[in-house]
């Protein structure tokens, strides 16, 4: 049985993310965001390879602005991680405020450092992964 406290806990976590989400208006799952932030990294690496600045601001924005996680699955992910869904979402917003940081950069032909952006990025994807991508992928396997 799980305890008051920390069931008060779960649905405070679900009460402060579920309005941080907006739904778009087309069905997505976690995993194909993460496909879509796959194609948006290696965009803004080509662009870097290539100096193509427009490409890497275009990618890096297309990350910020990334589709949400569907409601039900920020529930079933939250329940999974308990008292680390905090530290998941913060990953998220370091690799959102990250990727900004690239655009600006970009956008000011600043290669030095949308690349120091662009690897501080990547260590945050890993990070997360490292951490949670092997349990939020089984509670979500009947879903994605």
């Amino acid at each position: 049985m799980i305890s008051k406290k920390r069931l008060i806990g779960l649905a405070s976590l679900v009460f402060i993310l579920v309005p941080a989400i907006a739904l778009t208006g087309e069905a997505t799952t976690l995993k194909e965001i993460m496909q879509g932030l796959r194609d948006n990294l290696v965009d803004i690496s080509d662009g870097l390879l290539t100096d193509d600045f427009e490409q890497v601001a275009r990618g890096a924005i297309a990350i910020a602005e990334h589709p949400r996680i569907p409601a039900a699955q920020v529930q079933i992910v939250a329940a999974e991680l308990g008292p680390e869904m905090a530290a998941f979402k913060q990953l998220d917003m370091q690799v959102h405020d990250l990727s900004l940081e690239i655009s600006v950069a970009a956008k000011a032909f600043d290669r030095g450092a949308a690349i120091s952006g662009y690897q501080r990025m990547i260590e945050g994807c890993f990070a997360c992964h490292h951490a949670y991508k092997e349990r939020v992928a089984a509670v979500l396997t009947d879903i994605s």
